[in-house]
């Protein structure tokens, strides 16, 4: 297969990419004040909100903690998430909305506020949901060590031990959970039929209503398609069991829906997410479709025109309106802003790479922090890390500085437990692993490694490890691997539809091993 050589000239009107990401934020602007009218509507009871990808879903909760806080100082409120790198943005992101909603009179205030951002689980610096309600109960769990559990998996045995040893009793007045998806485990680590951090969460609450004790506040959102850990979709049924299997159906009283969708993408260019939902649920591989939605309303859901049927062997036709993906980078740029690039060598690969970002950063005039990200895939942890060794020590015999996260400073290749939460560096580009990119975003994304997806692209983890990356992206994504696969030419066909603005039309060949149906 032919590589791709190394081109990054400005756009027609000699646009460097920083003009384009000034004009992109002027236009975008206030598309995150569209959100203010959900966000002040504070739910009598539980709500889910499914969101796309790029859709908002992380600025609408910290919205809401915000307004919720304003409106009810006394209440015990916690907002959690899951991945470690995203503290600062998340506090960031509360005291925005804080100083926003009460015209500049009110900060975030991490010690003393009734409203807490947790991580899930917590560290000895610093609270997390598990470690407050473990504390106030007393509770010191057994010694532990899980190394081949995931790291929501070694969260979910912690928490089962505490609610196995303690009535749970109640804490907070609302808990708001981000990266929802993120905290679901397999059915052999649930706690009675339920998952036990949803579940610890949900006896953590005091009742809406004294007399109806399942009314609680307890708000999850997620996106099925950006799970890294689990296949299981966060349903009220798969959270709490079959007797709350319709704790999120139809409307609370003042017509309030106890179930919110997203479908409009601000992050991620029109061309880069559909390549990404295309390449991440197979939709184009000779064998059928690995993982994605079979029916109409589930992808009108998402942002997506449907037509056919999904039988075996019927043809299907997805397009995707451009008011559902109003990033306008592609129609400022007015260029492709999607690459895939393969090479013989990951010497050849990096080469190129080195290349491109010294363009970025000199002719572009992108900053390292923030603006670029370079993202690494692999099919462990293990070769990822390998490589992202391999790529951070080509890049600083380039000399760019590089930062691995948590590392103590840029160009060191070390991890320091002290700065688990720090993902970006003023001075560095960041080098990350999937897990860690994840709920980050940039504008330039480069994805290292693809040929570690195509050795084993039947693999549906993977696939959404590759959704993830691309859809990290606020303006231009590359892609890049070594070798010659046949995925290369599913990859190459999904991109060449996604940039000329085409529908994907394809055969729906089988049910997917991983079917995404709302249920």
């Amino acid at each position: 297969m032919k590589k791709t050589s190394f081109s990054m000239t400005n756009s027609p009107q000699n646009l460097t990419r920083s003009s384009v990401i000034t004009e992109m934020h002027s236009q975008l602007g206030t598309l995150s004040k569209n959100l203010e009218p959900m966000a002040k509507i504070i739910p009598p009871g539980p709500q889910r909100i499914r969101g796309i990808a790029g859709s908002g879903k992380t600025v609408l909760l910290c919205q809401k903690a915000a307004y919720m806080h304003l409106q009810n100082p006394d209440w015990d409120i916690a907002l959690v998430f899951f991945t470690r790198s995203l503290y600062d943005l998340m506090e960031n992101q509360v005291n925005k909305w804080l100083k926003y909603f009460s015209d500049g009179k009110l900060e975030y205030e991490k010690c003393n506020s009734k409203l807490k951002v947790f991580h899930a689980w917590g560290t000895d610096e610093k609270n997390g949901l598990y470690r407050k309600i473990r504390k106030a109960h007393n509770f010191k769990p057994e010694p532990h060590n899980y190394p081949n559990y995931s790291p929501p998996e070694q969260l979910a045995k912690v928490v089962i031990q505490l609610l196995e040893a303690r009535e749970i009793k109640p804490m907070f007045d609302a808990i708001l959970i981000d990266e929802g998806n993120d905290l679901v485990v397999r059915d052999e680590l649930k706690y009675q039929g339920k998952q036990p951090i949803y579940w610890l969460a949900w006896q953590a609450l005091r009742p809406v209503n004294p007399e109806k004790p399942q009314q609680k506040r307890l708000i999850w959102a997620y996106d099925e398609a950006q799970t890294l850990h689990s296949l299981k979709i966060p349903t009220a049924k798969e959270l709490f069991g079959e007797e709350l299997s319709d704790l999120v159906k139809g409307m609370d009283k003042g017509a309030i829906s106890k179930s919110i969708i997203m479908k409009q993408c601000f992050r991620t260019p029109h061309s880069i997410l559909t390549a990404a939902h295309a390449i991440g649920m197979g939709l184009f591989r000779p064998d059928g479709m690995l993982s994605g939605y079979t029916n109409k309303k589930d992808w009108q859901n998402i942002g997506y025109q449907v037509e056919g049927s999904f039988n075996n062997g019927q043809t299907i036709t997805l397009s995707r309106p451009s008011e559902n993906s109003p990033n306008p980078i592609p129609h400022i740029w007015k260029k492709p802003v999607l690459e895939f690039n393969i090479y013989k060598t990951r010497e050849a690969e990096l080469t190129v790479l080195a290349e491109k970002i010294k363009y970025n950063l000199e002719q572009d005039r992108l900053n390292p922090s923030r603006n670029i990200l370079v993202i690494i895939l692999g099919s462990s942890r293990e070769e990822a890390m390998a490589l992202q060794q391999e790529v951070g020590e080509f890049l600083i015999e380039q000399n760019i500085n590089i930062y691995i996260p948590s590392a103590s400073n840029i160009n060191d290749l070390e991890r320091n437990d002290r700065n688990r939460n720090q993902f970006w560096h003023e001075e560095g580009i960041t080098i990350s692993l999937i897990h860690r990119a994840k709920g980050n975003e940039a504008d330039m994304v480069y994805i290292i490694g693809v040929d570690k997806i195509a050795k084993n692209e039947s693999n549906i983890n993977l696939r959404n490890a590759l959704f993830v990356a691309l859809t990290r992206a606020r303006g231009w994504a590359v892609l890049s691997g070594i070798g010659d696969y046949p995925m290369y030419q599913e990859i190459r066909q999904v991109i060449d539809i996604a940039e000329s603005g085409k529908p994907f039309t394809f055969t729906y060949k089988r049910s997917p091993q991983w079917n995404l149906n709302d249920r």
